[in-house]
């Protein structure tokens, strides 16, 4: 329904501006020659009443403005930023290694991540990548709590087990691990891995789970990012992925493309890069959500 005060002051505010642009309302200047022949700056205010009624016009619009239902108001995104950077430390090792059987086999808590050529690892992409699509959740509305805080050489984890019920224990709508691949150098481009059907793990959740691997693979190629040249569809579906086998929300694993490949870590180590890893991966989650 249309609100007549918000008609009225925007008209004020409307007209009120467009008067002051033609020079007669506040801030508009002339001159005058006087009689030495120079110019004598003239200037034109409007009344004290004039200029609070075009103030409080564009104050109570504004406030209006930043009163709007945003697009994912209300809604709890989760995000997995994969590894840690300390998962590499040694001295952490044998917490990284512990095991436990997670659907299909039994898996270490986490691994290292893999890492471009040069040595940027896979962890610091992951999470630089995670900061920025949080940003742009949250200025959609919506609560975008992290499996990890930080990006330390000093800390180790998040498990497998504990990342695959960090969605279910912050009761959010999906969960996406933020992932960049190690694959052969030959090969580029982003992939969605989703997990298959497992017995007694997956049973009520494997289809859901595919349903969000699609949209997402859709809304990063309207992004325009490039899918995989080196997995068929973009989307491998696997049954050995242990937070996916456990969460019992809608998880993907997004591998944003392959830091073997030269392409790919050239743009994955720039802030230029991960912007638009984000953006493209903003593209599939508001696609799934129909946003």
């Amino acid at each position: 329904m249309i609100n007549r005060r918000d008609v009225r002051l925007a008209v004020i505010a409307t007209v009120l501006g467009i008067v002051a642009s033609a020079g007669i309302l506040p801030s508009a200047s002339a001159s005058v020659p006087a009689l030495d022949g120079r110019a004598v700056p003239i200037v034109i205010s409007a009344p004290p009443a004039v200029k609070s009624a075009a103030a409080t016009a564009r104050s109570y619009l504004t406030a209006r403005a930043a009163r709007a239902p945003k697009p994912l108001a209300g809604m709890i995104i989760a995000l997995d930023p994969g590894h840690q950077l300390g998962n590499s430390n040694p001295r952490f090792a044998k917490y990284i290694n512990q095991k436990r059987f997670q659907g299909r086999i039994w898996k270490i808590c986490n691994t290292t991540g893999t890492a471009t050529n040069s040595g940027y690892p896979e962890a610091t992409f992951n999470w630089n990548v995670a900061l920025i699509l949080r940003a742009k959740l949250v200025a959609l509305g919506a609560k975008v709590p992290m499996t990890r805080t930080s990006n330390s050489w000093n800390k180790w984890g998040p498990c497998t087990w504990d990342r695959g019920k960090f969605g279910m224990k912050v009761h959010a709508r999906l969960m996406i691990q933020i992932h960049a691949d190690g694959a052969p150098s030959s090969g580029h481009g982003f992939h969605i891995i989703t997990p298959g059907l497992t017995k007694g793990w997956t049973d009520h959740i494997w289809r859901a789970d595919l349903v969000l691997a699609k949209a997402m693979r859709a809304g990063m190629i309207a992004a325009h990012d490039t899918p995989s040249t080196y997995i068929r569809g973009a989307i491998n579906i696997r049954t050995d992925q242990s937070a996916m086998n456990i969460s019992q929300i809608p998880t993907v694993t997004v591998e944003n493309g392959n830091m073997r490949n030269r392409h790919d870590a050239a743009l994955m180590t720039t802030r230029k890069g991960q912007e638009f890893y984000a953006a493209a991966m903003l593209r599939g989650i508001l696609t799934y959500l129909h946003r």
